[in-house]
């Protein structure tokens, strides 16, 4: 008997899977989704930090903070949606007992991560001579050099802790990440604190102390991964082959794009609501916050569909159990987020807004109105994109991403907010289109994929 919750049905046999063995694969998925939607939650709340604690240095500073930022953010998702390639991989061999092959791909990720790593570090060294070139104003380059640089470093051990969560989620020992990074949320206040304001005799570095943080936090979050891990037994390392590694990439490629797709349509509809007004600025400061919040779900939901779904393979029954609780899943957390939306939408305007712009309380509610239609079908797209992704079956998803986010999205923004003078409305109704047809595409080559297994067809 493998690793997995139930036995596995012999090869190309279709056993019926009974009522209870879907509440419990729907168990199993709650497990494994809960603690990765935390986690992801907590990460937020890292950020939040270090975004406050730079606010004291001025609006410079903060500026300069959220500008590094950003730029460290579109390499890191990017390399990192790389590295999530080998997730289906290393979940299949676990739930399969192959303990030569886990140690093969233990490898093969060090290695991923390696080649990953170290172009980022470089260019990210030198981001402040790449953002000059791009036109952003010298003196937020200037103020934020030695952050971006420090991130640089950062990248090292972080692009290194998602080799270890990856590999902690396929064999579901998510709780464990989530301890340790609830242990570094004070801890990365606590650096910031002192390294920024040179508390504790240590020289004051102002935002480039963040940075430095960042780099302390990371090494420190690797260290006890590390250990977790070979507690869990899972560790040691084996002769990965170049088809390995070149595995991994085929896989994760195409999810490192599809991630920057979604991440990159949030950046730019931040900078471009700033270009309309203050009142649409704030609405949408309020509702990407928000959408932050639902982003963690996604995250959770999506994670847990796809290692779930890569350790069962594609033994008919139980795909069908995985698939099926996932997808309920999916549309239940999008009727609770789209409804709980709906019902905060003016309080929570009204309370966060009224005091400081009072213009833009009924523009926020409709734009948190309209981020509630977007989070009706997307939970349920991220489940359908995170099973297929469990498959292996990746790229369909990133072109999907890519049309739903910039094919659709974006020209509908444009059409809304230039046409129609719609402002930061526009903004959020064409990006909930944009989800919704991603989300229709994803579930759809879902539903087309498994009509396939279930008539015994070679799958694509």
């Amino acid at each position: 008997m493998t690793s997995i919750d139930i036995p596995r049905p012999r090869r190309g046999r279709f056993k019926r899977v009974g009522h209870h063995a879907s509440r419990a694969e729907t168990r199993a998925l709650v497990r494994l989704a809960a603690p990765l939607t935390c986690l992801a939650l907590v990460n937020m709340a890292m950020s939040v930090t270090d975004t406050l604690m730079s606010a004291a240095f001025g609006v410079e500073a903060l500026a300069a903070v959220a500008v590094g930022s950003d730029f460290y953010s579109i390499f890191f998702y990017l390399a990192i949606g790389c590295i999530g390639g080998l997730a289906p991989l290393y979940s299949a061999a676990h739930a399969a007992g192959d303990t030569a092959r886990l140690a093969r791909l233990r490898t093969a990720g060090a290695v991923t991560c390696t080649l990953l790593a170290l172009p980022i570090c470089a260019l990210l060294w030198h981001a402040p001579s790449v953002l000059h070139l791009l036109g952003i104003d010298p003196r937020l380059v200037d103020a934020g050099a030695g952050y971006t640089r420090a991130m640089a470093l950062t990248a090292i051990p972080m692009l290194a802790v998602g080799v270890l969560r990856t590999r902690l989620t396929a064999i579901e020992r998510p709780g464990v990440m989530l301890r340790i990074t609830l242990c570094a949320v004070p801890l990365n206040a606590l650096f910031n604190h002192a390294l920024m304001h040179g508390a504790m005799g240590l020289p004051g570095l102002g935002v480039t102390g963040a940075g430095v943080s960042s780099l302390l936090v990371g090494t420190l979050t690797l260290a006890a991964l590390g250990v977790e891990a070979r507690r869990a037994g899972d560790s040691g390392l084996g002769r990965a082959s170049p088809a390995d590694v070149a595995e991994i990439f085929r896989i994760g490629v195409p999810i490192g794009i599809a991630t920057l797709a979604e991440v990159g349509i949030y950046l730019g509809a931040t900078l471009y609501a700033a270009s309309l007004s203050v009142t649409d600025a704030a609405a949408h400061s309020l509702a990407i916050r928000l959408a932050g919040i639902g982003y963690a779900f996604y995250f959770g939901l999506q994670q847990a569909s796809m290692t779930r779904l890569a350790r069962v393979g594609l033994a008919p029954g139980y795909s069908r159990e995985v698939i099926g609780s996932a997808m309920v899943l999916g549309w239940a957390a999008g009727m609770c987020l789209c409804l709980t939306l709906l019902a905060v939408a003016a309080p929570l305007a009204q309370a966060m807004l009224q005091a400081s712009a009072p213009a833009a309380v009924q523009v926020a509610t409709l734009v948190i109105c309209a981020l509630a239609m977007a989070e009706l079908s997307g939970p349920a797209g991220a489940c359908a994109a995170g099973l297929l992704r469990g498959i292996k079956v990746t790229r369909p998803v990133m072109v999907y991403s890519l049309i739903g986010n910039w094919l659709i999205a974006a020209p509908l923004v444009a059409i809304a907010t230039l046409v129609f003078d719609m402002g930061a409305v526009g903004i959020w109704i064409g990006m909930a289109t944009g989800t919704a047809a991603y989300s229709a595409l994803s579930m759809l080559a879902l539903w087309r994929h498994t009509r396939v297994v279930a008539a015994g067809a070679p799958t694509p």
